[in-house]
């Protein structure tokens, strides 16, 4: 992290065996595994609930200790900073280690039954478990790529929106420094500043987070330009105060919202309007709401921009999953977006 910025790498490419829901999963997978083998033996009807406790037993023992090692490697290779070991890499070693587990749960249940281990039993144990390992980690991997490609194309359009300003936004800006530089060179001059900090704003690499407070200076340099053209038609209301400054963020995540707002709003509108944006800090997220007025000719059906909102949702979802979100509906005369972006300081 420098300078205030964090990145996001997608997400780490290697299972998280650390997760409740992983041991959830787990133990339901080990239940129905010991079923499915009670069922398969030759008259399973005969000491059923017999067979499907040692199963049980056997599964869970051997599912539940391979999934703390393998949590434990998971760890180990994050401590020793190695995320970019290949998948297939880890994959290996974790079927490796679960097949030695398979083995030891193996050997020590024959002696729990007072058997001699015998060839047959280690080693269909061992295929079952090189199987179920193995559909479980090609899945993974599979899952992976899918989600890569995903992000990668989702990448793509994230940075074509956020390398593209309006065309009408920069042309409005243009006209008005045009009308502006005669009367008030000083104001023309802070105003090519306001433009150069978006512009240097919209290249930013989406994965690239901000502190709150730059995302909020961005907001407010925009609006102070498009207030140069509409003039009192268009007010600006803040109330972030309960937001930490250090907050980040993704950059240009409120000011699409905000372009909506002016141009499907305000500009519209004969009285022009208020454009509120409130802030709200929960324990693991933060709630953004953008308020503006809807013109009477639009009160009707207003959508706002669908492109910019579509691709705020995916820059959310490459960024968080489904734990970023963008909502929006209409209300009194009122269009709200409501954006939920999971806290990182």
């Amino acid at each position: 992290m420098k300078n205030g910025d964090s990145t996001i790498s997608g997400t780490n490419q290697l299972p998280d065996f650390c997760q409740p829901a992983t041991l959830h999963l787990t133990i339901i997978a080990s239940i129905l595994l010991a079923l499915m083998l009670s069922f398969l033996l030759p008259q399973w009807q005969h000491n059923f609930w017999y067979h499907l406790s040692l199963h049980a037993l056997f599964t869970l023992w051997t599912s539940l200790t391979s999934l703390g090692l393998l949590c434990l490697l998971r760890r180990y290779v994050n401590k020793k900073q190695l995320q970019n070991i290949p998948l297939q890499r880890f994959s290996a070693l974790a079927i490796g280690i679960i097949l030695l587990v398979t083995l030891c749960y193996s050997l020590v249940i024959s002696f729990y039954l007072s058997e001699a281990p015998s060839i047959w039993f280690l080693l269909r144990n061992l295929f079952i478990a090189f199987i179920v390992s193995g559909v479980f980690f090609r899945y993974y991997y599979l899952r992976e790529e899918s989600l890569r490609r995903i992000r990668s194309e989702a990448e793509a359009r994230v940075q074509a929106l956020q390398s593209r300003i309006r065309p009408h936004f920069l042309f409005n800006s243009l006209n008005t420094l045009a009308n502006l530089a005669a009367v008030d060179p000083e104001k023309t001059e802070q105003m090519i500043l306001d433009m150069a900090d978006i512009f240097r704003a919209s290249m930013k690499r989406s994965d690239v987070l901000i502190p709150f407070t730059e995302e909020k200076q961005l907001c407010s340099q925009y609006l102070g330009l498009e207030s140069q053209r509409l003039g009192t038609r268009l007010k600006v209301e803040w109330q972030v105060n309960n937001i930490a400054d250090n907050l980040l963020v993704p950059p240009l995540i409120l000011q699409p919202l905000l372009e909506n707002a002016v141009y499907h709003g305000v500009q519209k509108h004969p009285q022009g309007g208020t454009i509120r944006i409130k802030g709200v800090s929960y324990r693991h997220h933060i709630q953004l709401e953008v308020t503006n007025p809807i013109a009477p000719t639009d009160s009707e059906e207003h959508k706002g921009n669908s492109m910019a909102l579509n691709n705020i949702r995916q820059r959310l979802d490459v960024l968080y999953g489904n734990k970023g979100q963008l909502t929006y509906h209409q209300a009194d005369d009122l269009f709200y977006c409501i954006v939920n972006i999971p806290k990182q300081l």
